[in-house]
Formats: structure tokens, sequence, C-alpha cells
């Protein structure tokens, strides 16, 4: 890892607490920046890989999944593209079916009823988030929340296809973009979930950070020293 990314990991009020209290939002955002890493890079496979183990994971790491996706499509076409969603998917299942099928009520509980605030106890670390705050109004608000879940994550998703990044620094930001919509509206959320789209797009703007295949746009390159007409004669030095 690049030392300023280290540094502005460990110094990151953001990144300190999870890194006090332990839990998987830190290997969470490593695993994701390494995905968008291999793509910008067109290495489908290995792409795919961190995404499997990224999603096993968590589930709030499957949007990271199309954006993946649409980097790889941008940067090596549509064979790779394929490529890294095939080996990410089927990585997932290999990674997660053992555990669904020996205890799928868990399973159920934390990757669908949680996120939709259908568990049957409240966690103690809730937020008053948009999402949450719609749901308590009842079943009207639960719906109008899904229903704004639902329309944020379509407008993403049509904005990969219109517009797909082109490198590390745009996927990091479509990704972190995405996960603040669903973690603000989703019926069941608290502030610590913020910290994964911050920690997300950070590093990909620090120096080191930013070598993905990003386009040198606007750039212009200047010589240090005056271009000597083509007519001009040689002076001693110029040899």
């Amino acid at each position: 890892m690049d030392r300023s990314v280290l540094g502005a990991s460990v110094v990151s009020p953001v990144v300190a607490l999870p890194l006090c209290v332990s839990g998987v939002d830190l290997p969470l955002t490593g695993l994701l920046f390494l995905a968008l890493a291999y793509a910008a890079r067109r290495r489908p496979a290995a792409a795919g890989l961190a995404l499997a183990a990224a999603c096993s994971l968590k589930w709030t790491a499957w949007p990271a999944v199309a954006v993946a996706v649409a980097l790889l499509a941008q940067r090596g076409g549509t064979r790779a593209a394929v490529r890294g969603a095939a080996v990410a998917v089927a990585g997932t299942v290999l990674l997660v079916l053992p555990s669904a099928l020996l205890f799928p009520g868990p399973l159920v509980q934390q990757v669908f009823a949680f996120p939709t605030g259908r568990r049957p106890w409240q966690t103690p670390a809730a937020s008053p988030l948009p999402g949450r705050l719609l749901a308590d109004l009842g079943p009207a608000g639960w719906y109008a929340a899904v229903a704004l879940l639902l329309a944020g994550g379509l407008a993403v998703a049509v904005s990969l296809v219109v517009r797909p990044p082109y490198g590390l620094v745009s996927a990091a930001d479509r990704l972190a973009a995405g996960l603040c919509v669903a973690f603000l509206l989703a019926p069941a959320g608290r502030f610590g979930y913020l910290a994964l789209p911050v920690t997300l797009a950070v590093p990909a703007r620090l120096p080191g950070g930013a070598r993905g295949g990003e386009p040198l746009r606007g750039r212009v390159v200047r010589s240090s020293r005056p271009a000597r007409p083509a007519h001009a004669p040689a002076v001693r030095g110029d040899r």
C-alpha cells in the first residue's frame, strides 16, 4: 500500500472507529478498492475474485459488481466484463453456498430482513436516516422508502450504462454514490455504514492511488527548453 494511503487511513476519524472495534468494514473496503483497481488494469479474473471475497463478507458489496463490470467493459471490452462477472458470481456462490445450506435462517435475517427493516428486533445502532424515518411512519412509509431505494438504485444503474466509469477514480466515485444512496434510503441503516463510501473514494485521489488507467484529460506537456525553429542553425550545446 502506498504510504499516503496508509497514513490517511490510520489518522482518519472515519476509519479509526472501525479499526478499534474490529468488524468487516475495513477488509471489505480494501477488497472493493482492490477489485476496482484490477478492473481498471484490465484484469477481469483478479477483479472477480476480489469481488467474490467482498460479496461473501457482506451484502453491501453487491453493488460493486455492477460498477466493476461497467469499468471492465469500458477498459477491456465485453469479453472482459463477462469474464469478470462470471468469476465474481461463481466465486460468491462457492463461498456462500455451504453456510446458506447449513444455516439458511441467519442468512435470510442478515442479508434480506435486516436491510429492509423486516427483522423481528431493532438494532441499537439504528440511526435517524431518511429511509429509517420514513419506515417508522408505518406501512405506507416503509413502501415509500423501498420505492425511493429502488429508484435510486435504478438511477445509478442507468448512469453506468449512459456514462460508464473510465478509471479507478470515477469507478470509486460511482460506487461511493450508489452506496450512499442505498444507506440513506434503506428502511434500516446507521451512520457507520457511510464510512464505507468515504474510505472507498478517498484513497483513489491520494498520490499513487489513481494509477488505475485514468485518462490524462486536459493536460498539456510543456518542455523546459524552448523549441528551436526548424531553419535555425544548431548551436554548441544542442548536440
